[in-house]
């Protein structure tokens, strides 16, 4: 136990030390490929400030830290939607299945998609009758276990590609995870680093044109070239979070019926500045839930509100969640979230 527990804060402090070297003051916002991967995911995290790295309590942690799904014993199936900035679609689908009690397998597909777009051109700046879209979407696997009572790991592989038109870019990326439950009143600790992988380079037929080498020259026929893009970099990240319940039947309050929980987290971004978040839940009987957090050191994102409903179906239950997140100029994204455990 000594030694594992000593991996884990090693691994804790490579992450703060690599923070401290590369902060930066500075935004890179545009220097990375795949934004999508960067959309918080589950109503439940998003009403709580996106701190979810440690609550990892609910399949929105494929997303967050995949060590997490070996704490669920159930099988779990969550699907979600979101209209995020600029009417564009957001759609998340989760799959968990137990293997024991102590490892799980999980699924995902994390989707993002424009709608058709009417094409213009300087003859026809009212549109061409043609349409196009764009459409982002990661096909993810994960696996997670405990290695001991106190802390479980997990890793997820996942498929990225990036479409608009007829021009793609594809590539891989694995997210590693950590939870630690240091047995203090209900205590977790969470690390995970997200979305490593080789750079992401659009191609395709849309990239062709055609070239006269010489105008001068009647011999020369024009030939065909293939424009050649810039690679870009994944949207790498390093969160490190911390949860602990409040009120509750493993914290230092025990409130009849009530449950209250605090988590906060800390990410840095190579494409961004650092930010830190903070997040609470409120609930009453394991029924009813109230969310809200706040989103620090951000350009547009703030404060986020939400709730949330679990039914009892016998051994199963269905839970609904919704959250509102504001984000400055840009009109408040409401996202949607339904789960079913078996």
């Amino acid at each position: 136990m000594k030694r594992i527990r000593r991996i884990v804060l090693s691994m804790a402090l490579l992450a703060m030390v690599s923070n401290i070297l590369e902060a930066q003051d500075f935004s890179k916002a545009r220097t990375t490929a795949a934004q999508f991967l960067k959309i918080p995911v589950g109503a439940k995290a998003i009403a709580m400030g996106s701190t979810s790295t440690s609550v990892a309590d609910n399949i929105s942690t494929l997303h967050w830290n995949p060590a997490g799904i070996a704490s669920l014993q159930k099988v779990g199936l969550s699907v979600e939607h979101s209209v995020w900035i600029a009417d564009i679609q957001h759609n998340v689908l989760g799959f968990v299945l137990p293997l024991g009690k102590e490892s799980s397998i999980g699924f995902g597909v994390n989707q993002v998609t424009s709608g058709d777009i009417e094409t213009t051109t300087i003859e026809k700046p009212t549109g061409t009758g043609t349409f196009y879209n764009a459409t982002d979407m990661a096909i993810s696997v994960s696996y997670a276990r405990y290695l001991t009572e106190q802390v479980s790991v997990g890793v997820t592989a996942k498929y990225i590609n990036q479409r608009i038109w007829n021009t793609s870019a594809n590539s891989v990326a694995f997210d590693l995870g950590v939870l630690l439950h240091p047995g203090w009143y209900g205590m977790k600790m969470g690390l995970s680093f997200q979305n490593f992988g080789p750079e992401m380079t659009m191609g395709g037929s849309d990239l062709i044109r055609t070239v006269d080498q010489d105008p001068r020259s009647e011999i020369n026929p024009p030939v065909e070239a293939m424009l050649k893009t810039q690679p870009y970099s994944l949207p790498m990240s390093y969160r490190l979070s911390m949860s602990m319940p409040i009120i509750g039947k493993e914290a230092p309050f025990d409130v009849p019926q009530s449950s209250f929980l605090v988590a906060i987290d800390a990410v840095h971004l190579n494409d961004n500045p650092e930010h830190y978040s903070i997040g609470a839940e409120y609930g009453f009987r394991d029924t009813f839930f109230v969310r809200g957090g706040y989103i620090y050191n951000t350009s547009e994102e703030g404060m986020t509100v939400g709730g949330g409903l679990i039914m009892s179906l016998g051994a199963s239950s269905i839970t609904l969640d919704y959250a509102y997140a504001a984000f400055g100029v840009f009109p408040a994204v409401h996202v949607f979230s339904l789960g079913i455990r078996l």
